[in-house]
């Protein structure tokens, strides 16, 4: 894991770099031309509406680079806190920058020119970006999907989830469409401890899985190592399913080597424990795996998948913390249980 969070942040030093350089020639160009430049009101026909939608269009660009980064790049999952807020805090200051740089212009054909070009370039990836993020928030509405409690406590970001391939690998796999891979966040505000490469390095491996149900146990698999498994029948590692609302079933797979603790049968409550987070079955890294089927076995061949909601929780997609009621889940979404 360690090699990963070192990818991820040095992508976020050159990111951060190249912003605070942006924003420091802007400023530097801006001092120089100071006397040659005139109120964006001054400027000519054309030129000053393409002035003024440009001032419109990069709240769009910023938003639309944030919902990519926090959202939709995977790596995220690595970032720590104090990068995530100072990328947002610097494009911030790039934007009040730019505002203000487009307010007072220096009336030449080539800044012109290039304002024409920076308009385009804006326009494009502002709108690709944010049409990309609100088809990832697409998602059946509560009516149409289940609703249960999280199966844990503390602190946990969605490693992936959501109802689109935008944000969810299992899109593709029609008996877990609207699976959530998601693991745990430590003390440390990390995924892992030194340099994360054995499984009790991961802040996930033994994390404890409570019911996120009032139901039954009808399924149990607990012998399988901790170790990754590509067979077809094993993909689920150690898995318990638990019935519920008659005809419904909530699977948690990828559980430890003997640390499931309940039994076929054993009636369970919501916040019942029920096992430790383990690294068995179709897994890089240690992770919980959660969806609900139609079925009281695990059956990636047949099985129907169902859109989950959860309860009551709090999460954090971009920098603050809000209180969620009957919500799905995104990937990188960091949640926390309400008790």
């Amino acid at each position: 894991m360690q090699e990963f969070e070192n990818i991820v942040t040095t992508a976020y030093w050159i990111i951060l770099g190249i912003l605070l350089v942006v924003i420091i020639g802007r400023l530097f160009y801006y001092r120089k031309t100071i006397a040659q430049r005139i109120s964006v009101q001054q400027e000519k026909g054309v030129f000053k509406w393409l002035r003024y939608l440009t001032i419109l269009l990069l709240p769009i660009f910023i938003y639309g680079f944030i919902t990519f980064v926090f959202v939709l790049q995977k790596g995220n999952l690595f970032a720590v806190n104090w990068m995530k807020n100072g990328l947002v805090f610097l494009l911030g200051l790039l934007l009040i920058t730019e505002i203000f740089y487009n307010f007072r212009v220096v009336p030449k054909k080539l800044n012109r020119v290039f304002n024409g070009l920076f308009l385009g370039l804006i326009a494009l990836v502002g709108f690709y970006l944010t049409h990309l993020y609100w088809t990832a928030k697409a998602h059946p509405s509560v009516e149409n999907s289940i609703m249960i409690d999280l199966p844990f406590k503390g602190q946990w970001i969605a490693a992936g989830a959501g109802a689109t391939g935008l944000t969810n690998h299992h899109d593709r796999i029609l008996s877990q469409k609207y699976a959530v891979d998601i693991v745990k966040l430590g003390d440390n505000g990390k995924l892992f401890t030194g340099k994360g490469i054995e499984h009790e390095e991961s802040n996930t491996f033994g994390a404890e899985i409570i019911s996120p149900v009032n139901g039954e146990v009808v399924w149990v698999v607990d012998t399988l190592p901790d170790q990754p498994i590509r067979e077809r029948e094993k993909l689920a590692g150690n898995h318990v399913v638990i019935r519920f609302q008659d005809s419904l079933y909530v699977a948690l797979a990828h559980l430890q080597q003997k640390g499931i603790f309940v039994k076929m049968g054993d009636k369970v409550q919501v916040g019942d424990f029920i096992g430790k987070v383990g690294m068995s079955g179709n897994t890089d890294f240690c992770h919980l795996h959660v969806h609900i089927q139609d079925r009281p076995i695990y059956d990636i061949e047949k099985g129907k998948a169902y859109p989950i909601r959860f309860r009551k929780f709090k999460r954090k997609r971009f920098l603050f913390w809000r209180n969620q009621t009957n919500e799905y889940l995104l990937s990188n979404d960091i949640v926390e249980s309400i008790d």
